[in-house]
């Protein structure tokens, strides 16, 4: 008598659906929350990334079509031209060199560079072997402009990505 109490008020509770939306919902409603808050994070930052690229290769095309001597006013008017382009707040980071190959030493060597912001330092002729691999193939004294960028991107709802630096 107690064992089929005890399996009817089972059988009961089992099949009583009432509360059953206000359970799920406290269940599932922050996590919902959250991937909404992500998704909408993710795309911001791939925006604020294509932003920045297309900032840099702007920034690249005006030195490239320089006639005129770079100075260290005109580097310094670059990275603001360039944090205006990439919409940065924060402090962002410009380095411009320029970079040839000597084919009778089979090396390249930097002609000159110059760098703003905290992101970056000058390079020099020791710094060659860290960037080699992603510079092209040249011929002999064939020179290349360089513009390296880094803009960090806060993003406005964290989800735990955290600060993401856009170089």
């Amino acid at each position: 008598m107690i064992k089929s109490r005890i399996y009817y008020a089972w059988k009961n509770f089992w099949n009583d659906t009432r509360g059953v939306i206000s359970v799920e919902i406290a269940l599932i409603l922050p996590l919902l929350i959250w991937t909404f808050a992500a998704i909408a994070t993710f795309f911001d930052a791939y925006r604020s990334r294509s932003i920045a690229e297309k900032a840099a290769y702007t920034v690249s095309d005006m030195l490239s079509r320089e006639t005129n001597a770079i100075t260290d006013t005109y580097i310094d008017n670059t990275l603001t031209f360039f944090d205006a382009l990439a919409d940065s707040q924060t402090g962002s980071s410009l380095r411009v060199s320029v970079i040839s190959w000597n084919s009778a030493m089979n090396s390249y060597e930097i002609d000159w560079s110059e760098a703003r912001g905290a992101g970056f330092l000058a390079l020099d002729n020791d710094d060659v072997d860290d960037i080699e691999p992603r510079l092209p193939l040249m011929s002999d004294h064939d020179a290349l402009i360089l513009v390296e960028t880094l803009n960090r991107y806060t993003p406005v709802i964290d989800v735990g990505l955290g600060e993401i630096n856009i170089d």
